[in-house]
């Protein structure tokens, strides 16, 4: 018997224990499940304990809590515990042969392509791209109105990604429908596709007509690059290099260019780490920090020491804003934008004196172990200083996994966390803002929930270069 943490061995192995209450044996309790899956792993984690057994839609399941467990599924062998046989339902956006369909050594080798695109260096030339969007996305709203905080953070992030990561060929190409276009691809990402992600679902449809759209975009500039004689990676009309321009560069083992539709599916996946969760996060962190206004003046100080009024934004000054960084972590904790994160056991997998049999998916929820009292003192508490110096709480290893863990760790964070950080940098050195009367609860329609529509915000521009502090009210 082999992956896990091993218990002692004198323990005699056992199932872990399963929960009752299922009328419908092959539905088991994907009702409650799918309708507020972290309502239910808190409930079911409080009746039984940091791991049990249920069903979904006829595939069992085993869900674990905490650091140690954690640990363990991240550091678990591929051939014990698979993230490509758990993500088998994500091949119709990334494509077939790409990331999760693709064997474990050619995934690590596209993952490696991706990853001069998120270096220090390239991410301190996207650093004036963000600010730029930002500055232009915000100038339009005017000196005061009403905006909804999750379409805004959606349209903003998606001009973001496409310009960093794709290039401005893309943006050109499919202008004003791409927000619609990412939104319909992430909102395929539903329950029903852990049974067939093939079903004739209209969510599904509206997924394969997106990808289809973003598809045909990408390869009709990979065309154009190609036929060009552009080098791959030398920068275009003053643009930083993009991440198309990287995976264009790149090479397969026997020294052949990467296949287009490898390049399209690279793409598509980075969308989803640069773009959506990116905007899920941003619209926490303003629901969070406008619902408890009093932590803005400390940040309104930190922006005027930092960077002034005008900027510009390096990534050193992103750096200094600790305050800042605080406030999305708090955000990553309290909302994390991926709510479970799951692995398909290929072999028996042990933990302490549990046996999780070959064929069960195995799943960890950051939504819920992102609240244990044991690890984050107060957890229902929005905290930011919980990160400062002395306290620290996130530095508990495998505690803090809003972006995974271990060898696939999301490598798109240092991406979103440098994004959301300069577009609130931004908004609070340039408006008022106020939150529109709650609650905001999560909306688990899909697997990254933002808030629910509408998240409505009321702004007002500065009219001095020192921002005055005040309290802010949500209005109705």
């Amino acid at each position: 018997m082999t992956g896990g943490l091993r218990g002692d061995s004198v323990d005699r192995p056992e199932a872990p224990p399963r929960l009752g209450g299922v009328r419908l044996p092959w539905m088991g309790h994907a009702l409650a499940f799918g309708h507020n899956p972290v309502d239910f792993l808190r409930r079911a984690r409080h009746r039984a304990g940091d791991i049990f057994a249920f069903t979904l839609l006829g595939q069992p399941v085993v869900f674990l809590c905490g650091p140690a467990a954690q640990e363990a599924v991240f550091r678990a062998d591929e051939s014990v515990l698979s993230p490509r046989e758990a993500y088998r339902f994500m091949t119709p956006v990334f494509g077939r042969g790409v990331a999760y369909d693709a064997e474990p050594e050619e995934m690590d080798r596209q993952i490696g392509h991706l990853l001069p695109a998120v270096t220090s260096r390239r991410l301190g030339a996207h650093a004036q791209v963000m600010e730029e969007e930002a500055e232009a996305y915000f100038g339009a709203w005017g000196e005061s109105g009403t905006a909804d905080l999750v379409a805004t953070m959606n349209e903003l992030t998606v001009r973001i990604a496409t310009r960093c990561l794709l290039g401005p060929e893309v943006s050109h190409r499919l202008g004003p429908d791409l927000p619609d276009l990412y939104r319909d691809l992430e909102a395929g990402i539903r329950l029903a596709g852990l049974l067939n992600p093939g079903l004739p679902l209209p969510a599904f449809r509206r997924r394969d007509r997106a990808r289809a759209a973003i598809g045909r975009a990408l390869a009709e500039v990979i065309s154009e690059r190609r036929s060009t004689g552009s080098l791959p990676g030398t920068p275009r009309g003053g643009e930083s290099e993009d991440m198309l321009a990287t995976l264009l560069a790149a090479r397969t083992p026997d020294g052949a260019s990467l296949p287009d539709d490898t390049v399209i599916g690279l793409l598509i996946g980075m969308i989803f780490a640069g773009q959506h969760t990116s905007a899920v996060l941003a619209a926490w962190t303003g629901v969070l920090l406008l619902t408890h206004p009093g932590h803005l003046p400390p940040l309104f100080a930190e922006q005027k020491e930092t960077v002034g009024e005008h900027g510009p934004l390096t990534v050193p000054l992103l750096r200094r804003m600790e305050r800042l960084e605080w406030c999305v972590r708090e955000a990553e904790r309290l909302h994390p934008p991926l709510v479970v994160l799951i692995r398909k056991a290929l072999r028996d997998f042990r933990h302490g004196r549990h046996v999780v049999p070959a064929g069960t998916l195995v799943m960890v929820s950051p939504a819920v172990s992102h609240r244990l009292p044991t690890v984050f003192s107060d957890p229902d508490l929005y905290d930011p200083d919980r990160y400062a110096p002395g306290r620290e709480e996130h530095t508990v290893p495998y505690a803090l996994i809003g972006f995974g863990g271990g060898k696939h760790r999301c490598v798109g964070m240092a991406f979103a966390y440098q994004q959301v950080k300069t577009i609130w940098s931004v908004l609070l050195r340039r408006y008022e803002l106020e939150l529109g009367a709650g609650p905001h609860p999560p909306d688990y329609s899909t697997f990254v929930p933002a808030p629910q529509a509408p998240c409505l915000i009321r702004y007002r521009r500065c009219p001095a270069p020192t921002r005055p502090v005040r309290t802010a009210k949500a209005f109705s």
